[in-house]
């Protein structure tokens, strides 16, 4: 009874061991076959290494040349050999820091970047600026290369136009008001809306972005002959080089079709929903919205040279450097406004200003929800 039940044990036991046998064999067949694989891929990778090392001792040995060097073999294989009246013409029209690079390349283009009276000039052309900052002409186009020379307050956020023609925007960005601004230089004025922007350029044309939902953007006049512009809440208005005023986008409160008539108009602001010029007189004309009296609060008499229209409220720059504001003062729009002399330009957000000092420097004040005023930049970032 027992031969059975051995015979089937061990008949069992057979079959387990030749499975095990024949997992083992399938396992050394696949062991053998990766290391085939592996023994020919590094045969192959050595045959391209050897190859690139062959191809690299018979080619031409070539050293990266940096960009430095490279200006470097220009500087001293051109500059040091070309005339000094067209060292001159080449200096004029280097960007300061191109002018910097070069003097520490070239001796002879160094001795022009010692001469205070050829800084005077660059200072003059690039800037129109007649009086120095520093002790030096040389120290002045320094600082001016990285300083601001306009700055324009929007809804939530700023913009503002450096002296190398760039502009850079910080603040709210819901409808890509500071995300679209333009790249590239080639601006003179710019002017920042409720949420939508437009610069003038050099040749007289102008460029708006952001919020188009009134037209503000797509409706911007063509062409080029226009001299000064400015972006309210949704709508925009620019001066013609005749002196007469031009506005698009939203009419709610008459701030399209109020627009004043005729010429002898140097300077025009809009806003939220009413908008302040300047005639050749220095007196101020107000239109549109008046729900916080800034248009009926408007200073009479004149001596005002530049002026900006907030989000209900105005302010005022006099030619004595003095600035004045009136309407809504819901957040010490009007009542904070710097006390004293020696600002150049000012703009009026919705409910925030900012201010650019003579010496290139800037200051804000009122709302600041979006960091429109703790984060007004100390100097130039672009």
């Amino acid at each position: 009874m027992n031969d059975p039940v051995e015979t089937m044990t061990q008949k069992l036991a057979r079959l387990k061991l030749k499975n095990r046998n024949r997992n083992l064999e399938r396992a050394r067949s696949h062991s053998r076959s990766v290391r085939r694989s592996s023994q020919q891929r590094i045969q192959s990778r050595s045959r391209v290494q050897a190859e690139s090392r062959i191809q690299r001792r018979s080619a031409p040995r070539r050293r990266t040349v940096i960009p430095e060097e490279k200006e470097m073999k220009v500087d001293v294989e051109n500059l040091e050999n070309l005339p000094l009246d067209i060292l001159q013409t080449i200096f004029m029209n280097m960007s300061v820091g191109e002018i910097s690079r070069n003097c520490r390349l070239s001796e002879r283009f160094n001795a022009l970047c010692k001469r205070e009276s050829l800084w005077k000039q660059k200072v003059l052309k690039d800037y129109g600026v007649t009086d120095k900052l520093e002790a030096t002409w040389r120290r002045t186009a320094l600082i001016l290369s990285t300083r601001f020379k306009q700055v324009s307050a929007g809804g939530h956020y700023s913009v503002a136009l450096g002296y190398n023609g760039t502009l850079v925007s910080w603040g709210n960005d819901y409808l890509n008001q500071v995300s679209d601004t333009p790249r590239g230089s080639g601006f003179r004025q710019v002017s920042a809306g409720g949420h939508s922007s437009v610069a003038l350029r050099e040749n007289g044309s102008l460029v708006s972005w952001g919020d188009d939902r009134d037209g503000q953007v797509s409706g911007t006049p063509s062409g080029s002959g226009f001299r000064q512009v400015s972006a309210g809440g949704v709508y925009s208005v620019t001066i013609r080089k005749d002196g007469t005023l031009v506005s698009w986008g939203s009419d709610r409160n008459s701030q399209v079709s109020g627009t004043p008539r005729g010429s002898g108009f140097k300077q025009v602001s809009a806003r939220l929903g009413h908008s302040v010029a300047i005639r050749e007189d220095g007196t101020l004309v107000s239109w549109g919205s008046d729900r916080n009296s800034q248009v009926s609060g408007t200073p009479r008499g004149s001596g005002f040279k530049q002026v900006s229209a907030g989000g209900t409220y105005s302010v005022a720059l006099g030619y004595n450097g003095t600035l004045v504001s009136w309407g809504n003062n819901y957040f010490n729009q009007v009542s904070d406004t710097p006390r004293g002399s020696g600002f150049r330009q000012v703009s009026a957000g919705a409910a925030h200003s900012v201010a650019l000092r003579k010496d290139g420097t800037l200051v804000s004040w009122g709302y600041d929800g979006d960091n429109q005023v703790s984060d007004t930049p100390t100097s130039s970032r672009i």
